[in-house]
This record gives C-alpha cells, structure tokens and sequence, in this order.
C-alpha cells in the first residue's frame, strides 16, 4: 500500500517505500474528464498526471495555500492557474475519499454538471 510506506510526520518526504523491495519512489495518479474547459498535462483533452502527497505534504502545502483565507482554494480559477495547484487539489480531494469525510463543497464552479466525480454516500443508515 502506498500509504504505508510514507515516513509519518515527515512533510519534507514526496517519496513512498515498497513494502515487497523496499524501494523508494513518488507515487503518481491520473485524473481524467471529458469536460471540454479540462485542461491536463498534455493540454486540453489530456489526462492530468498528479504526484500523490503524503498527508503531511499535503498539510503543509495547503497551510501556505489558506494562509490568507479558504477562498483561492474553492476557486475553480485557483485550479485552473497552474498545475501544482490541481496537483493539490486533487490531492485533497483523495484524503477526503479515502477518509469519507464530505467533499462536495469543494467541487464548485464548472463540476457541478459533470460525472467527474459523483459522491455517493456509502452508508444510508439511519434514512427513512
């Protein structure tokens, strides 16, 4: 698993171990749209390929990102600006995923039409 490998509390640590060879390396993902504004790696059309942050990356990156206010991270411009900043924010959204916390209120601007990411809750419990 990628998230064992990380060293904890290490936030200066972009790299991951493998738990069979023990090898180092930064762990990557891909996120895909078909909306015509999406803008990847490549340009438009393209996939975008992101570096998967530790926790602790993640953490001190965006403590210099809110620094001045919350609002620049909601802003689909913010992502659209430069690639670091889709690279972080499609980071968050993964820890938000993978911690099941809520994360619709980061998808505004030009996702609320699209199936780029659908969040369905899991657990219905408790609904009449």
């Amino acid at each position: 698993d990628v998230v064992a490998g990380w060293s904890a509390g290490n936030s200066q640590e972009y790299k991951t171990e493998c738990p069979n060879c023990l090898t180092k390396f930064v762990p990557h993902f891909c996120v895909q749209s078909t909306l015509p504004s999406f803008v990847g790696s490549r340009g438009p059309n393209s996939p975008l390929f992101c570096e998967r942050l530790s926790p602790w990356v993640l953490k001190k990156e965006l403590r210099s990102v809110v620094s001045g206010g919350i609002d620049d991270l909601l802003s689909p411009e913010w992502r659209e600006r430069e690639s670091k900043n889709a690279v972080l924010w499609w980071n968050l959204i993964l820890s938000f995923m993978r911690y099941r916390f809520p994360f619709t209120f980061l998808l505004q601007g030009d996702f609320s039409s699209s199936s780029l990411i659908a969040p369905t809750p899991s657990d219905e419990a408790g609904e009449s």
